[in-house]
């Protein structure tokens, strides 16, 4: 199975086809529930109250993110249900980015963001980073106005390619903050890298600060600045 991250003309055409399916249902908002806490095959060994996410109901939830069904407030108490379920089994499994993921979406898509306490749902971003959903939900949560702090949180963590695609998705290229910090943290490797290279005459570490230079005067902020 496709990841959900995976931008592939396959996806693509599995998310056509379930959208045409879904779209034929008189309440797909319910019935992507009932998939996802109703698997076909049960998962025993994880106890009989524990909700599995996995891949193929991240494409379900997209493809409905997509769709944006009218929610019945029947649906809606059935899914707050399940997004506690989850959030129970993110602090069981140490944040598995599939159930972050699976949250976030239920909390987007019915429309239950004013349930859960604003700055523990941003800090959930973290771990979802990677996925390019991710980056469509953080707008979609009303996060928008926190990108330059959050942006930095993901700097901190060495999440840099995160950094630069969030950075990227909302227009900030200008921002004088994101600037300071990318350009400090540009600053920090280079005096790495360049200490690095005087006490070893790797041939791997000149191809990386090769590759890094590359980077740096490719990327989207101005760092020819430096």
């Amino acid at each position: 199975m496709l990841l959900p991250c995976d931008q592939t003309d396959e996806l693509e055409s599995i998310c056509d086809d379930i959208q045409v399916n879904l779209q034929g249902l008189s309440d797909p908002s319910k019935v992507v529930l009932d998939i996802i806490q109703n698997p076909i095959i049960q998962k025993c060994e994880m106890g009989d109250n524990v909700v599995i996410i996995d891949d193929s109901h991240i494409l379900l939830l997209i493809v409905l993110m997509r769709i944006s069904p009218d929610i019945k407030p029947h649906v809606r108490e059935d899914a707050m249900k399940l997004a506690l379920d989850l959030k129970a089994n993110m602090k069981e499994n140490n944040g598995n980015s599939l159930v972050v993921l699976g949250f976030l979406l239920l909390l987007s898509i019915y429309g239950l963001v004013p349930s859960f306490n604003e700055d523990d749902v941003l800090k959930l971003f973290g771990l979802v980073s990677q996925y390019d959903i991710g980056v469509e939900l953080f707008g979609a949560l009303g996060f928008a106005d926190k990108i330059s702090d959050f942006v930095q949180s993901l700097i901190k963590k060495q999440q840099y390619d995160e950094a630069v695609r969030f950075s990227c998705a909302y227009n900030f290229s200008n921002n004088t903050q994101l600037v300071d910090i990318f350009q400090e943290h540009v600053q920090n490797l280079n005096l790495i890298f360049e200490s690095s290279c005087k006490e070893a005459n790797s041939i791997e570490i000149k191809v990386f600060f090769f590759l890094f230079n590359f980077m740096k005067h490719s990327i989207f902020i101005p760092f020819h600045q430096l």
